[in-house]
């Protein structure tokens, strides 16, 4: 696979070589910079390198000039690579796992065979295209257990105040409630629609002055349906 300029990653990476020494054998230094894990070779000059196979997890390469280097295979995995200058590099094989591609410039770069998972692009963007899949039974099974535990919708307390009514022909009766699991209420007077309010709260409810008894009642509601509803009977006082 070659990549172009357009391609966005942020990572890091330090290479180190001696003229005509390549690949992961015995330690190797490329214009002062020591090819190894957690290296600092930040600015250095690896272009044209042969760094096939090196460990440069961790490496400090932040704007080094990597162009034509060989990194085929390398382990790259947590480098920082961000403002690096990649032009004709082989990264094919390589492990990019957590490398920081952040402002990088790459052209023309062989990424055949790269692990990418974790990557920031160059743009500051994720690339989790290689990463191992999810377990979605884990995720499901977490899922139904925290809504089996979360119960039914119920109410909790349920006040009632006095009907008032005086030489009116309706006056409002203040309610008062608190539930447990529910998202909402719904409070209906008689068999009138009931309207709908907040899991918890005040509110003020018109009651016929006819003298007879009118029932209030109130019913919880969650994602898992209606709960069960409690009911008041109120009269003119």
């Amino acid at each position: 696979m070659r990549v172009g300029v357009g391609w966005v990653l942020v990572a890091a990476v330090s290479s180190v070589l001696v003229a005509g020494c390549g690949g992961s054998g015995s330690s190797q230094t490329v214009n002062g910079c020591h090819i190894e894990a957690g290296t600092s070779c930040s600015g250095a000059n690896l272009s044209g390198a042969d760094l096939s196979g090196a460990d440069l997890s961790r490496a400090d390469l932040t704007g080094a000039n990597l162009d034509g280097t060989n990194l085929s295979d390398a382990d790259l995995s947590e480098a920082n690579l961000s403002n690096a200058h990649m032009q004709a590099t082989n990264l094919s094989g390589a492990d990019l796992t957590s490398a920081n591609l952040t402002g990088a410039t790459i052209s023309d770069t062989d990424l055949e065979g790269a692990t990418l998972c974790g990557t920031t692009r160059t743009d500051g963007t994720t690339d989790d295209s290689d990463c191992p899949a999810s377990t979605e039974t884990t995720d499901t099974e977490t899922t139904e257990s925290t809504t089996t535990e979360a119960g039914a919708a119920e109410v909790t307390s349920f006040d009632v105040g006095d009907l008032k009514c005086g030489a009116a022909t309706t006056a409002p009766v203040a309610v008062t409630w608190t539930t447990t699991n529910a998202t909402a209420v719904e409070i209906a007077v008689d068999a009138f629609s009931p309207k709908g309010f907040g899991p918890s709260g005040t509110t003020n409810v018109v009651v016929p002055c006819d003298d007879a008894s009118h029932t209030i009642t109130i019913t919880p509601q969650s994602d898992a349906g209606a709960g069960a509803a409690e009911s008041q009977d109120v009269s003119p006082s």
